[in-house]
């Protein structure tokens, strides 16, 4: 049998060219992200993400991230370097996803982005957003059309200031007046518009901290209030009377610290999330040894989503799938573990509805569970009163840090004043809250797991030095 031999040489095959996403992030409820949205940032090899995207939304994705934020007089980024980086990603056949606060096309320089995107042939989509002044409009209860009373709406920006737009419409919006706000209430006047038009500013717009200052155009013309980004300016007669005792307004706001997936989202409460810990600090050497011998474990124990996500994310660098895990039983415990298995296509064999270390010993105990060689994917600090009550069951436990738990540098600090409650998760998270915050306001309520971590917070905010 004769082989054909080739009449000419091969060039190298091109790289294939990406894909880019521009996607609008919402206001800054990080719920509020579409769910097309969450499906691209999912699949996504490159995020890069502006200054007005909350960290508990950029931080549910795995893919390199980048910050390229811009905020008058303080870029990270300027829109030419976003540009050429989104181009650059592009060009190596990676999947970009450029996500932005509000809506790509509200405000947001989406149509510059998908013009260079074009020039550079690159194939691109856009998801919108929901922009922030729909956000404000139904977090505080301003509807921004009424029957009889607003037919028309604007949206507008306070900058550049000497050419302010005061288009004519029943209800004005203006985006970013952080530090025009006076000059776009002198436009508006100018243009005809009454002292006693009602007026709203909205600062931060759907987030835990959102903030409401109201008034009349001639009220706040005069008075010398600092307004902060990111900042709204509604003016029109539908401005009501609920607008200080909105829906929003009523949530408690709990601060939640650490790896507890314990969630407060209800009909009474808004969850804040404060991290206690950092990506880095595997124990590489052990990672290598366990995944040798991932089949010596009868069990796998994960206590959090952190540590199925580090525990698969080495597990992939190492070559490996969960073909691997076949004589494997894989146990959870939180509702947040057993979701994040499910990204990776596993499901639980057990799943333990526990809030606290004695919780998983009792279950475990309760379903007879013992002489099981159990490994523990967990951080650098290992549980070690589940680690006793597991081998007092006579298992074989073999506890892997997986990642680093421990004080990391605050990416948005927490204002205190508008928290109503704080979950301690564990001893740690309150030395590391220690370390941000010297002292908890009085107001606030203070709850947590067990006695251990009950007594750390006793020790080190309520004892007198």
């Amino acid at each position: 049998m004769t082989t054909a031999v080739p009449t000419h040489t091969e060039n190298p095959v091109t790289q294939r060219k990406g894909y880019v996403y521009i996607i609008g992030a919402g206001p800054g409820d990080p719920e509020l992200l579409t769910l097309k949205g969450e499906r691209v940032l999912r699949e996504a090899d490159v995020i890069l993400y502006d200054d007005l995207v909350s960290s508990e939304l950029i931080e549910r994705f795995h893919a390199l991230k980048i910050y390229t934020g811009k905020r008058k007089d303080s870029h990270h980024f300027e829109q030419d370097e976003i540009n050429e980086e989104i181009v650059r990603h592009a060009l190596q056949g990676k999947k970009v996803a450029r996500l932005k606060g509000g809506d790509p096309f509200v405000f947001g320089r989406g149509g510059e982005e998908i013009e260079v995107l074009r020039n550079n042939g690159i194939g691109y989509e856009i998801i919108p957003g929901i922009t922030a002044a729909h956000g404000a409009s139904a977090y505080t209860e301003i509807p921004l059309t009424m029957r009889k009373i607003s037919s028309s709406v604007a949206f507008c920006t306070g900058h550049p200031i000497n050419k302010i737009q005061v288009p004519d419409a029943d209800t004005l919006v203006y985006y970013m007046v952080a530090s025009s706000v006076h000059d776009v209430l002198d436009a508006v006047e100018k243009k005809g518009w009454k002292e006693d038009t009602k007026v709203a500013i909205v600062q931060n717009a759907t987030r835990y901290n959102q903030k409401i200052f109201t008034g009349t155009l001639g009220e706040l013309r005069k008075r010398e209030k600092a307004v902060y980004s990111p900042a709204l300016l509604i003016l029109g007669a539908n401005i009501n009377q609920f607008i200080e005792n909105n829906w929003y307004s009523k949530k408690k706001k709990v601060l939640i610290t650490g790896d507890n997936e314990m969630m407060f989202n209800s009909e009474e409460y808004i969850s804040v999330p404060f991290p206690c810990h950092r990506v880095d600090g595997a124990d590489r050497e052990k990672v290598n040894q366990c995944f040798q011998n991932i089949g010596d474990y009868s069990v796998l124990l994960f206590p959090n989503r952190f540590a199925v996500n580090y525990f698969f994310r080495y597990f992939h660098e190492y070559g490996k799938d969960v073909r691997y895990l076949g004589n494997n039983k894989i146990y959870t415990s939180s509702p947040a573990a057993c979701a994040e298995l499910l990204k990776y296509g596993v499901i639980a064999d057990l799943h333990l509805e526990a809030e606290c270390s004695s919780d998983i010993l009792s279950i475990l105990q309760e379903k007879g569970i013992k002489n099981e060689n159990i490994l523990l994917p967990c951080s650098n600090i290992k549980d070690d009163y589940l680690v006793n009550g597991l081998m007092s069951l006579h298992n074989m436990v073999t506890p892997l840090s997986v990642y680093y738990q421990g004080a990391q540098e605050q990416g948005e600090t927490i204002d205190l004043d508008f928290i109503d409650e704080i979950y301690f998760s564990s001893p740690i998270c309150v030395r590391n809250f220690k370390s941000f915050y010297p002292s908890i306001p009085d107001k606030i309520k203070v709850t947590t797991p067990d006695q251990n971590t009950e007594g750390e917070y006793r020790k080190l905010f309520m004892e007198k030095a």
